[in-house]
């Protein structure tokens, strides 16, 4: 018999068998696993969120769960070398089969009928190779098979990097396309979200993906902010519906008759029609979309220059006020949990009216099978660098506002001691295992990039790296410090949520981690809850404008000088920059301003507050020629 027309018969039975286990009430799982794309996040990073955290709301409850289980900053391979040149523990290792705390191993929870949904590549570009990627995911995709399951592999999602108006940057290099080509050879289903969010981002052009889809807010629209953001790898609340959209679309259109069956499991969808009164007097506002009832929709307008928001309006013509999501505070975001009725919204200007809505309110009986792709002719001036996947530089700050005691975790395994030289009352000393951590819950003032800063000692011979957990991985290198009463003291830049939160460190070598004596944060108003903590206004950091770029460690190795950043707190003082091309450009991409530096000229953050006359968040490119010599976010 021919292996396709096996593969026919294969797939007819399973789907004749899926069908009688539905006909008896039975519910799959369906599985989410990824890195910080995928995963959940607290509600105190509002707007930030991953493609899996409200994926559960397109499903109906009583056919199909939802189980996110995407952990932020994994690759899929490990056993790679990470930049420090030390073994890296991949998510196959970690939370699959192997190395997770007692009975949260995924592979144990897997059944017979439920779904395995694998979207890695991100980390895989700086924490590990093809070749161990390849491997990890033949073993985890096999095991899943073996369990019954049904493996679906996702190539990863883009990041915010046009090349030009119709081409999207390949930032995770060969990734994507052998995401592809392990799931040939595998033959299991594959949905390729690299080529259709690409598609997506033509379709709604560069500022719409920086405001509506990746994660640039300010602190003027969400009060649980403690600086600007400008992120281009994560998404925001809208992103992740609309790629959760995407996935479910390609899941009911799927040629796999075991991958389109899920459609069935879909719960009803209700369209969201957005209209702008008078025309025109935006430079954007949210598209219409559907959604299932109970997911949370972000409504947003950005007035064009002059024009006077007047509020948004329901479909009978009444002002709307109130958000579900308490942190909005803009005027220009209206937030609302979708009801079992599809319905409209009108963003007001002044001169328009709100537009009644019309149509019938039924759920939707049919969906997109495509990602529209615009190819207009636009001007464009692109803001994001042309080289290639360069990792733009995060800011250390060491001015470290206040120190907590280690000595007593609020639960770990290890030892709290005081046999060596210590500030406080001890530090404390992990258990020799790689199972082997310490939790300290503490509470954040506002949301935003934060420098934490671990005393630590290592009298040992070798890097003891460990991993400082805070709804996501940053691995902090921790070098021998010559003796165990030596302390030396390791950074790391963290995107802190608002409200309380355990920062937990983890050993990830076989040796533990190295002692830890105290630990402290750049920002001031942050508190060990344990202590007590009053209540708290939120605090703005020094360098709140610092981005992350990619989902990966930014540690005291990869930091240039902080003298880089800032329009007037501190100087940009670039030295033999003749005929270099410096560059200003808003948060919406726009260029704002220019200037071609002659020979031996020198740019202060004085030329550049002549340069920018807005107070705000930028991001300065120079270059000279084709070499990209700066890129860096700066606040005026």
């Amino acid at each position: 018999m021919k292996k396709g027309l096996f593969n026919k018969f294969w797939q007819g039975a399973v789907v004749a068998s899926m069908m009688a286990a539905a006909s008896a009430n039975a519910v799959v799982t369906i599985y989410m696993l990824g890195d910080s794309t995928m995963q959940d996040w607290a509600a105190g990073y509002c707007p930030k969120q991953g493609q899996g955290q409200d994926f559960h709301y397109w499903f109906d409850v009583s056919k199909a769960m939802v189980v996110n289980r995407g952990q932020g900053g994994m690759s899929l391979g490990g056993g790679g070398l990470d930049k420090k040149g030390n073994t890296a523990v991949g998510y196959y290792d970690m939370f699959w089969k192997h190395g997770c705390s007692a009975g949260n191993c995924i592979a144990d929870k897997v059944k017979s009928g439920d779904y395995v949904v694998i979207q890695f590549g991100i980390n895989d570009v700086s924490y590990s190779n093809e070749d161990f990627f390849a491997s990890n995911m033949t073993k985890l995709v096999n095991e899943a098979k073996a369990k019954g399951a049904y493996p679906i592999i996702m190539s990863p999602i883009r990041r915010l990097y046009y090349d030009s108006p119709t081409a999207i940057h390949n930032s995770y290099r060969g990734y994507p396309a052998l995401s592809m080509k392990l799931a040939q050879d595998l033959n299991v289903p594959a949905i390729d979200m690299s080529e259709w969010v690409a598609n997506y981002m033509i379709s709604v052009g560069e500022q719409y993906s920086a405001q509506f889809i990746f994660n640039y807010a300010t602190k003027a629209e969400y009060s649980n902010l403690g600086g600007d953001q400008a992120d281009q790898v994560h998404l925001q609340m809208n992103g992740a519906n609309a790629f959760g959209r995407i996935i479910t679309e390609q899941m009911r259109a799927h040629k796999d008759p075991i991958v389109k069956k899920l459609g069935d499991y879909m719960a009803p969808m209700y369209q969201v029609d957005v209209k702008v009164s008078p025309e025109g007097s935006a430079e954007a506002t949210s598209l219409s979309a559907y959604y299932p009832s109970g997911m949370n929709v972000m409504l947003k307008t950005i007035p064009k220059s002059g024009k006077k928001f007047l509020g948004w309006y329901d479909g009978n013509g009444n002002k709307v006020s109130g958000n579900s999501v308490s942190t909005v505070i803009s005027p220009y975001i209206h937030t609302f949990k979708m009801g079992t009725a599809s319905t409209q919204y009108t963003a007001v200007y002044e001169g328009g009216t709100p537009q009644k809505y019309t149509g019938d309110g039924k759920a939707l009986t049919s969906f997109p099978k495509e990602t529209p792709k615009s190819l207009a002719d636009v001007t464009f001036e692109p803001f994001t660098p042309m080289e290639g996947s360069t990792e733009t530089s995060v800011v250390v700050d060491k001015d470290i506002k206040k120190y907590f005691d280690a000595y007593k975790p609020d639960s770990g395994i290890g030892y709290s001691e005081n046999n060596w030289a210590h500030t406080g009352d001890g530090f404390f000393n992990f258990e020799n295992s790689q199972t082997s951590y310490g939790t300290y819950r503490v509470k954040f003032p506002g949301a935003g990039y934060v420098t934490l800063a671990v005393r630590y000692a290592n009298g040992g011979t070798a890097d003891r790296m460990f991993n400082a957990y805070l709804d996501h991985d940053y691995y902090v290198s921790a070098p021998p410090t010559g003796g165990w009463d030596k302390w030396d003291t390791a950074y790391v830049v963290m995107d802190a949520p608002m409200g309380e939160t355990d920062l937990k460190f983890m050993s990830i070598t076989s040796d533990g981690a190295p002692n830890i004596d105290a630990f402290g944060f750049s920002l001031d108003g942050v508190c060990r809850v344990s202590e007590g903590c009053s209540e708290i206004e939120p605090e703005t950091p020094e360098d709140s404008s610092a981005v992350v770029p990619s989902d990966s460690t930014v540690n005291d190795s990869t930091v240039k000088d902080s003298s880089e950043v800032g329009f007037v707190a501190k100087n940009l003082q670039l030295s033999r920059m003749e005929n270099a091309d410096v560059r200003v450009f808003d948060l919406s991409g726009k260029l704002v301003a220019r200037r071609q530096m002659m020979v031996g000229a020198k740019i202060s953050s004085q030329d550049l507050n002549s340069m920018v006359k807005t107070n705000g968040l930028y991001q300065i490119i120079i270059r000279k020629g084709n070499q990209l010599v700066r890129q860096t976010m700066v606040r005026k």
